[in-house]
């Protein structure tokens, strides 16, 4: 969320600029946070994926505007609430599709096994509802209007700086980071990445622990080279 990246964008004293937030659903220029871009979930889809999750009993989280609203309060949610700086508002059964706008996107929460087999059961309907499924962690199934993604987000941010594509480097670990890593001149996988990650990049720096994105910065930008655009 904006809201919850906007105090690291203060404590870095960051340049304006652009921020891609809600996994590609919104582009907003910083520190004012106005939004360059956005799309929403369509809003029959969105309400069919949500009673699909409830009655499967996850933990299900809806970001509508500004704000996070959540099933139920548990363990998953102070943690997560703690760890980004938000708050969040309990919905329970209908109030939580008794929204003003349809949201931006879904979160799921849960067991990595129970979220693989829920993928599972609604994968081809939410994309007949044109709504893209993926997974960001292995307990979070996360829901965004199709088309959207860090990689069309990451070509809106880059035109907003007038920055050509060939000079654009993008670092990712997860699934939700391919589009990205793909798109970009240079995409680079961490080194702790799942195979069809690493398969994605350009180049494969070292893992997490062993600081591979500054690595990669350093040998990449620091150094001044300019990496050929292998991504056209």
């Amino acid at each position: 969320m904006v809201q919850s990246a906007a105090p690291y964008w203060q404590a870095l004293s960051l340049e304006p600029g652009p921020l891609v937030a809600y996994n590609g659903g919104v582009v907003a220029w910083m520190p004012e946070g106005e939004v360059r871009f956005k799309r929403t979930l369509p809003d029959t889809g969105a309400r069919l994926m949500v009673n699909r999750a409830l009655a499967a009993e996850l933990l299900v989280q809806v970001y509508i505007g500004q704000e996070l609203w959540v099933s139920r309060e548990d363990a998953r949610v102070r943690r997560y609430v703690e760890q980004h700086h938000i708050a969040a508002w309990v919905r329970n059964g209908e109030e939580l599709l008794d929204w003003p706008e349809p949201p931006i996107k879904l979160l799921l929460q849960g067991e990595p096994d129970v979220l693989d087999g829920f993928r599972h059961l609604v994968q081809s309907e939410a994309e007949q509802h044109g709504i893209r499924v993926f997974k960001s962690q292995r307990d979070y199934l996360e829901m965004v209007p199709e088309g959207v993604g860090k990689g069309p987000a990451l070509k809106v941010a880059a035109d907003l700086l007038g920055i050509p594509q060939a000079q654009v480097m993008a670092i990712g670990d997860a699934e939700n980071d391919v589009d990205m890593i793909r798109w970009a001149g240079l995409g680079v996988a961490m080194g702790q990445a799942p195979e069809s990650v690493q398969s994605a990049a350009d180049w494969v720096t070292l893992p997490l622990t062993e600081e591979g994105a500054a690595v990669a910065i350093e040998r990449w930008v620091l150094e001044g080279v300019r990496p050929l655009n292998q991504g056209g």
